[in-house]
């Protein structure tokens, strides 16, 4: 069942005002035209990310780490030299970062001291991944070819900077966003 077919929901409102920061600012600026065309963006995003899963558990079976150690690898092979700045890349905690750079550690793929690098094995490691992602992505431009993975590209940059400058704005202000609930 989609969320189309679910009907409608009712939507709880805060009570206070709240003026829109970040993603809010962007949605006040864009703003979808019918909620029928939200929900069905939501649906799509849904559907793909549905059967985005299996792969990304594939990937990690045959890399053999899970996405969130590959990517503190990853943090540890640009140069990211602190918990903190692992932790700002990956977007976790820094106490979240040190257990998964502890556990990385102990397979050999990272060396902590004198500082954070990535060890041979991790390099390895890190290569296998980035190989099996080429192919995924490759599979995903076989089924839209050429011009709508173009096109595709170009919109998820779209998004990605539209995003970008909504966290940007969130992060200059000390308002916070209210929360919507959706009631059944």
């Amino acid at each position: 069942m989609t969320i189309e077919d679910a009907g409608p929901r009712a939507l709880a409102v805060p009570e206070r005002v709240v003026l829109p920061t970040g993603i809010a600012t962007v949605q006040t600026e864009q703003l979808i035209g019918d909620v029928s065309d939200a929900l069905r963006l939501l649906d799509a995003v849904e559907r793909v990310r549905g059967h985005a899963h299996p792969l990304i558990l594939g990937l990690q079976d045959a890399v053999g780490m899970k996405m969130p150690a590959a990517l503190v690898l990853s943090a540890i092979s640009n140069g990211r030299d602190t918990l903190e700045a692992v932790a700002e890349q990956i977007g976790t905690t820094p106490g979240e970062a040190e257990l998964a750079i502890a556990d990385l550690a102990a397979l050999g793929l990272v060396r902590t001291s004198p500082e954070f690098a990535v060890t041979g094995v991790g390099q390895a490691r890190l290569a296998q991944l980035d190989a099996l992602t080429v192919r995924v992505l490759d599979v995903i431009t076989g089924i839209l070819g050429p011009a709508d993975a173009a096109q595709l590209v170009r919109l998820l940059h779209t998004v990605a900077d539209g995003l970008e400058s909504a966290t940007a704005t969130a992060t200059t202000t000390d308002q916070s966003l209210p929360r919507a609930i959706l009631h059944n």
